[in-house]
């Protein structure tokens, strides 16, 4: 960043931080309904502010705002802003919303949900950030259970439900947030402890490779005031994890050689897996998690890692884990149909496709059906060779449509195509037509859904029709 970029950065901070000292300023959220949007909605009224919000549909969220007394407007109009005094927006809603360009005409000052958040959060006294291409929203959720278990009441941004079923835990001055690298939001962010579970390149519709993208963790990471906490086993972390030490204090978990924290998984079963804990070769602990997902041993390990970290007791600790039930959408059984069970999964990049697919094979002996909607076009082309890879490790795919979420279609990217490519056992499935295509060949053996766009109307004619 150019020292001009840096010095409008930093104006515009100050600017936000001025306004945030008013009791009672009026905050418009433009794009409420989302999950992190909501959770901020929450935060602010609970901080003393006015807040209104709008978004294009409105769903369960922008109704237990209403509950709380936050007007939600179903649309996006340049009426809705009303008195407001600050917008704040998604990624997702561009500069020409009716709202947005109605704030630039009346000089309401703008700023992202990042933005916002990186401001809000000065108000903390201990900030907690977990960042990583995989695995955020289960870490935090196991934070959460940990830190209020022993008592510590923290403030928990997460995004996804936690296992309460909100996304927000309205507590103390410790924060748990994620810090998503989408954009760079996490560059916005102050944490005192960050946490990097993982790096892969994602989201190419921002990052032209992985050089970049871990340029970006460098900097995010090495802002922590207190500590980073690195997954070592982790190649790419590995790899800028000397970088990242220059700036500030490490502490690294992992399996192999080199960790300061090592684990060993000792035994695994349909309920979960039992795993050792050492420090500096010398084991401290055994601990019980009862998700599946070996991926989730490594989320469990590195929260339990930041919270001895923090100060929390081991035994409160291990007492937290083993209570830890998951949250929704992660390998979650939803139920069955004619004797085949149901998984949800939000997975949609090609490493937690993989890591879904081998747990639940480990699992079942008979064979896996997966109904995947791939998620934006720049992240399926991008990744189009690895999505080939990991789904041909199911028995059966059926590839309903590129959920576009911000994007315009790219010619010749579809699922179409794509299952093409796969080949064998592969297919091309529209939406409405998945309850068909799974009833018609009486095929046994589980089925998961997965993808992080809707896959509700799949979800409801399974169990409905």
């Amino acid at each position: 960043m150019s020292n001009t970029n840096q010095k409008k950065t930093k104006q515009k901070s100050m600017s936000l931080r001025s306004l945030l000292k008013r009791r009672g300023l009026h905050i418009h959220f433009v794009g409420v309904g989302g999950v992190s949007m909501y959770s901020l909605a929450v935060l602010s009224e609970k901080n003393g502010y006015t807040v209104s919000g709008s978004d294009m549909f409105v769903n369960e969220r922008c109704r237990l705002l209403e509950l709380k007394g936050i007007p939600v407007f179903a649309c996006h109009s340049e009426e809705n802003i009303g008195l407001a005094e600050l917008i704040v927006y998604s990624h997702a809603i561009p500069e020409d919303n009716p709202e947005r360009a109605a704030a630039r005409l009346r000089g309401i000052p703008q700023f992202s949900r990042a933005e916002y958040l990186g401001e809000l959060m000065l108000k903390y006294r201990e900030r907690i950030g977990v960042s990583g291409t995989h695995g955020k929203s289960t870490t935090v959720a196991i934070l959460d259970r940990i830190f209020t278990s022993s008592g510590r009441n923290p403030t928990v941004l997460s995004g996804a439900e936690l296992e309460s079923g909100s996304p927000i835990r309205e507590g103390g001055e410790t924060l748990i947030y994620e810090a998503c690298e989408y954009r760079e939001s996490f560059l916005s962010f102050s944490p005192s402890v960050a946490l990097a579970l993982n790096l892969e390149l994602d989201h190419t519709d921002c990052y032209e490779n992985i050089q970049q993208l871990s340029a970006s963790f460098v900097k995010a990471l090495s802002r922590a005031t207190r500590l980073a906490v690195i997954n070592l086993d982790d190649e790419n972390l590995k790899r800028i994890y000397p970088e990242i030490k220059k700036k500030t204090d490490v502490v690294t978990f992992g399996q192999g050689a080199g960790a300061e924290y090592s684990y060993f998984i000792n035994s695994f079963n349909e309920g979960g897996y039992r795993f050792s804990l050492s420090h500096f070769g010398s084991e401290i602990g055994r601990f019980e998690l009862n998700v599946l997902g070996v991926h989730n041993v490594i989320n469990a390990v590195a929260a339990i890692v930041l919270s001895l970290e923090c100060g929390v007791p081991i035994e409160q600790v291990r007492e937290a884990v083993a209570a830890f039930s998951g949250i929704p959408r992660r390998l979650e059984c939803i139920g069955s149909r004619h004797g085949r069970k149901i998984y949800y999964d939000y997975a949609h990049h090609p490493t937690e496709i993989s890591a879904g697919i081998n747990t639940l094979k480990m699992l079942h002996k008979e064979p896996l059906t997966v109904v995947f909607k791939p998620h934006t076009f720049t992240r399926t082309l991008a990744l189009w060779e690895d999505f080939c890879t990991s789904l041909s490790l199911a028995d059966r795919v059926l590839l309903t449509d590129i959920y576009p979420a911000r994007e315009k279609p790219i010619e010749g990217v579809n699922s179409k195509r794509l299952a093409e490519d796969i080949g064998r056992g592969a297919e091309y499935c529209p939406d409405p037509e998945v309850l068909s295509r799974l009833d018609s060949q009486h095929i046994k053996g589980p089925v998961v859904l997965m993808g992080a766009g809707d896959l509700d109307s799949v979800k409801y004619d399974i169990f409905n029709k």
